[in-house]
């Protein structure tokens, strides 16, 4: 692999993981509006990120096999809308036990990525 392709699949890793954070929050805010008018646009501004995370993860099978590409893809993604959507961003509380299993779900991730 060369270091465009190499810089192209960080990337589209990093830009589909800021997407899917993005949809995950907004879908998240959509759930918690407290009128048709916010649960409307929090569902449009989630749909927008979820298009963009479509198109970052085609891209990143035509970089990598599909089991690698959903693992980063869709996987990553959840420890990143725990991490961020959750936790940074909705302020949601985590137990000890909650950080060791997102720990966890992450390491599996890298374990399925790097047994190629």
């Amino acid at each position: 692999m060369n270091r465009a392709s190499t810089a192209a699949i960080f990337a589209l890793v990093l830009f589909n993981q800021v997407f899917n954070v993005g949809a995950t929050t907004g879908f998240a805010m959509s759930g918690r509006a407290h009128s048709a008018g916010l649960f409307v646009l929090w569902q449009v501004v989630g749909s927008a990120f979820g298009f963009g995370a479509q198109l970052t993860f085609a891209g990143l099978v035509r970089f990598l096999s599909l089991r690698v590409a959903n693992a980063v893809g869709i996987g990553l993604a959840f420890v990143s809308a725990q991490m961020f959507g959750a936790f940074v961003f909705l302020r949601e509380p985590f137990t000890p036990a909650q950080w060791v299993g997102t720990g966890l779900v992450f390491a599996g991730i890298v374990c399925i990525s790097l047994g190629r």
